[in-house]
């Protein structure tokens, strides 16, 4: 759910810290752009020209752009409830199902006793 949109600008100075990846497969160009910012992409003949002409091109591209805060109301979806749980002690008062139950029991125990016997 939407809750609250803040139009104002930023206007405080906040340290940026970008990566600038320099490729210098070209052996007349150097081509640098920033790791963060892919699409900030320049061309040059030595590095220092690069990382210029780069910082020209953010500086430009951060005075167009307007950071917007923006809150949402969010919560968790509720959890379903577990489909067996409705048939949680169905067979509590069955005597033919304790009957069925101990047998099975007995079954287990015996099977039990003839695995530590093999091992």
């Amino acid at each position: 759910m939407f809750s609250q949109m803040s139009t104002g600008k930023i206007s405080q100075s906040v340290p940026l810290k970008l990566h600038i990846l320099l490729d210098r497969s070209n052996e007349t160009k150097i081509s640098a752009s920033f790791l963060e910012l892919p699409n900030c992409q320049v061309e040059a003949s030595t590095q220092e020209e690069a990382i210029e002409k780069l910082n020209e091109i953010l500086h430009i591209r951060l005075e167009k752009l307007e950071i917007i805060p923006v809150e949402f109301e969010w919560q968790p979806p509720k959890q379903l409830e577990n489909p067996w749980v409705k048939f949680a002690g169905i067979f509590q008062d069955d005597p033919d199902f304790a009957e069925i139950a101990e047998s099975l029991r007995k079954e287990r125990l015996a099977d039990d006793d003839e695995i530590a016997e093999i091992e």
